[in-house]
């Protein structure tokens, strides 16, 4: 029984090893510095996910001041006339009814230009739909943003509205916390260097988490230099472990 025992402190020590080792090299050398496993039980992280930013910053103005009377008119000109060029289409998006914590799931959004009532056929068809309609210009970005999930853009983030089909973003999303989390989608008209919004959805998603989840979530804040020298020492318990029964006989 001593002898197996001894064993399995090896085995876990040499495991503790290799995975401290990778979560050192993939780090840098830096300790972990996520937190896991709040005095309410969920889980979640500090670092924040990545998302697809536009192109300028929508809060800039689209007009300007200028030292003259036709400096001042002619930008606000120009915006009446892109104003009045854009075009009501129908929008639709889908986000999932549930999600689980580190386990990433698909967003879509698509826009319609075809002269179509509905822009719900380019959707999966398998959560929650919203639809409305949008102003659009000839070309659009979509953008995809939440603090509680990492977002990685399948499709380009601006595209050209097209006549003949649907135009359709999707984004790979992953859960970094656990609750009723907000996923919010921003539609922008690109008038050169700028960015005019467009439509904004804000949808609350549920996200969960298992066994698995929380062990890794566990597993990943702890700092490697903790994991190596937790594993050295099991290494060590179970080899005085095999020293000591080959000594009694």
């Amino acid at each position: 029984m001593l002898r197996l025992f001894s064993l399995l402190l090896i085995l876990l020590g040499a495991a503790a090893l290799a995975f401290g080792g990778l979560q050192f090299v993939s780090g840098g050398g830096q300790p972990e510095t996520s937190s896991a496993s709040p005095p309410n039980g969920s889980i979640g992280f500090d670092a924040p996910g990545s998302t697809s930013k536009p192109q300028s910053s929508p809060s800039r103005s689209l007009t300007s001041k200028g030292s003259s009377d036709d400096e001042m008119f002619a930008p606000a000109m120009a915006t009446e006339d892109f104003l009045g060029s854009l075009r009501t289409v129908p929008i639709a998006h889908e986000t999932p009814r549930g999600a689980t914590f580190g386990r990433p799931f698909t967003v879509t959004v698509a826009l319609d230009a075809t002269g179509d009532d509905s822009a719900t056929d380019s959707l999966p068809g398998t959560g929650n739909i919203g639809e409305g309609e949008a102003q659009v210009s000839d070309t659009v970005q979509a953008v995809v943003s939440g603090e509680a999930f990492q977002v990685e853009a399948i499709t380009p983030d601006v595209q050209r509205v097209s006549p003949l089909t649907e135009n359709v973003w999707r984004w790979k999303v992953t859960p970094t916390a656990v609750g009723n989390q907000d996923l919010v989608i921003e539609l922008f008209a690109l008038m050169g260097d700028e960015a005019l919004p467009l439509r904004t959805f804000r949808d609350s998603v549920e996200v969960k988490v298992s066994r698995i989840g929380q062990a890794v979530a566990f597993a990943q804040s702890i700092s490697p230099i903790t994991v190596v020298a937790g594993g050295i020492g099991s290494m060590l318990a179970g080899m005085f472990g095999f020293i000591g029964f080959f000594r009694r006989r």
